[in-house]
């Protein structure tokens, strides 16, 4: 075998190698010794078929050849039908053949300053080969694979675009073979803005697909909360039919107590025995008491949305039965899902905190106040792309000293009916911890029928804190120790 031969050998064996571990990062699916052992075997077979090619058939047509070979490979090792083979391949393929046009770009520098033999060239190229594919596999966008080639459902503009990139950059690779010097610097050229070209359709169609799957769970949490509306009505129906049979059931017993005491009442011998008055009115308490026991009975708590989180969902059911205990109407709202917000912007046990603690915040808020409209509203999940956490509530408003002390120091607007400020310490704590900002907004005066204001935790990476309100002017006259707060 001479030198010509080594080097076919060795750079086809390398390529496919690369090429299979870029496929099994795409639809992240890690590498056990089976499937390692499996590759190694397979880019023997594909640098074996193509040396007895290379001098029989033109580039290209052994390039697609390596192609179909590793894609017929890979179904034997990847048998789950929904597993997008041909592309994944194809996209796999492309990466690879930027990387090695990128690297040969490399090895041309240092083969100026140093005279190198053919073999050590390759061995360079595919180094600098391999330490860009581990890099660009640890990128964010790449280091858990590409969601839409993982996803059972077909997207088929998104395949067409990245066969046709692909496809393309796979074509500029074969060219790449053209001993013109002239011409293989315009393929670089050209190699270089198609895989660049590559990239950003990757990023944008990985963006696109997170709106989809965003708009997709968003109708589905409409279609659940037009469920539970529908349970909700089917519920108060049956409580309505319960407590009208009820109200019949214990209609004659009253109106028969009620004629007892009238009888005696205007009877000629009024002055009824002490043991026929207690006897009486212990049958009318009895009644009170059996009456109240069955209303009790048929009372029952809304059924709140899920947010697909058990702490999370015992925390905001806790919260609905000390509203109701309150007589405060308490809704939930839940936008998206709630998964990649725990597993990725904040720890499940800090938001539970969080609910707990600003819900709690809005009873107090609420009980402290005259309005006839008791009312709080909890929205957790996605807003304009952003998570977050939100309490309205129709409760007194902040004291602007409180406002402007939040997370200084202990301090609470409602010190006299069970507030601490430690809530919102620890809400400034994990504000610290993930890089969330709050804002407080005070939607005005309290009124018959409107929430006062809103308190939000938003995961946006910014660690600001915002008062948004009508009261402003006051607030920044008030702001001495000129806190960094953006008042507005």
């Amino acid at each position: 075998m001479n030198e010509h031969e080594i080097v076919v050998v060795v750079k086809t064996f390398f390529i496919n190698i690369f090429i299979y571990t870029t496929f099994l990062k795409l639809i992240n699916k890690k590498i056990n010794m089976n499937i390692l052992v499996t590759f190694i075997i397979m880019s023997i077979l594909n640098a074996i078929v193509y040396s007895i090619f290379d001098t029989h058939a033109s580039h290209m047509f052994i390039i697609f050849l390596m192609y179909f070979m590793q894609c017929l490979f890979l179904r034997l090792i990847i048998r789950e039908n929904e597993k997008p083979i041909l592309l994944t391949n194809l996209i796999a393929n492309s990466i690879v053949y930027i990387l090695f046009i990128l690297s040969s770009i490399f090895e041309i520098i240092f083969k100026i300053l140093i005279d190198m033999s053919p073999v050590i060239n390759l061995i360079l190229i595919l180094a600098i080969e391999s330490a860009f594919l581990i890099l660009l596999l640890r990128t964010k966008r790449l280091k858990n694979g590409l969601s839409f080639l993982k996803n059972k459902k077909k997207y088929d503009y998104i395949d067409m675009i990245m066969i046709n990139i692909s496809s393309i950059i796979i074509l500029v690779y074969c060219l790449f073979g053209i001993n013109n010097k002239k011409s293989i610097t315009n393929l670089i050229i050209v190699c270089i803005i198609m895989g660049g070209v590559l990239f950003f359709l990757i990023q944008k169609m990985l963006t696109l697909y997170y709106k989809q799957k965003l708009l997709k769970q968003t109708i589905e949490d409409y279609k659940l909360e037009i469920d539970l509306k529908d349970e909700k009505i089917k519920a108060l129906a049956e409580e309505k039919y319960n407590i009208s049979k009820v109200n019949h059931e214990f209609y004659n017993r009253q109106r028969a107590l009620e004629m007892k005491v009238s009888n005696l009442i205007n009877s000629s011998n009024f002055n009824m025995e002490a043991s026929e008055d207690i006897a009486i009115i212990e049958g009318i308490k009895n009644l009170t008491k059996e009456y109240s026991e069955k209303m009790e009975d048929i009372k029952f708590l809304e059924i709140l949305p899920s947010s697909d989180i058990e702490d999370i969902d015992d925390m905001f059911k806790y919260m609905q039965a000390e509203c109701k205990k309150n007589n405060i109407e308490f809704n939930v709202k839940i936008n998206g899902n709630i998964h990649y917000m725990i597993n990725n912007l904040i720890k499940v046990n800090k938001l539970v905190t969080l609910i707990g603690d600003h819900i709690r915040d809005a009873i107090i808020a609420v009980n402290s106040s005259d309005n006839e409209y008791r009312n709080i509203l909890a929205i957790l999940g996605v807003k304009d792309n952003i998570y977050e956490f939100c309490v309205y509530d129709s409760g007194i408003e902040f004291e602007i000293d409180t406002l402007l002390k939040l997370g200084t120091e202990p301090i609470t607007t409602h010190s006299k009916t069970g507030g601490t400020g430690i809530g919102f310490m620890t809400t400034f704590e994990t504000m610290k911890e993930t890089k969330a900002s709050l804002i407080i907004k005070e939607l005005g005066k309290p009124n018959v029928s409107n929430y006062t204001k809103c308190v939000t935790v938003r995961l946006d990476g910014k660690n600001n804190y915002t008062i948004d309100s009508y009261r402003k002017d006051e607030i920044r006259m008030k702001n001495i120790n000129n806190r960094d707060i953006n008042i507005k």
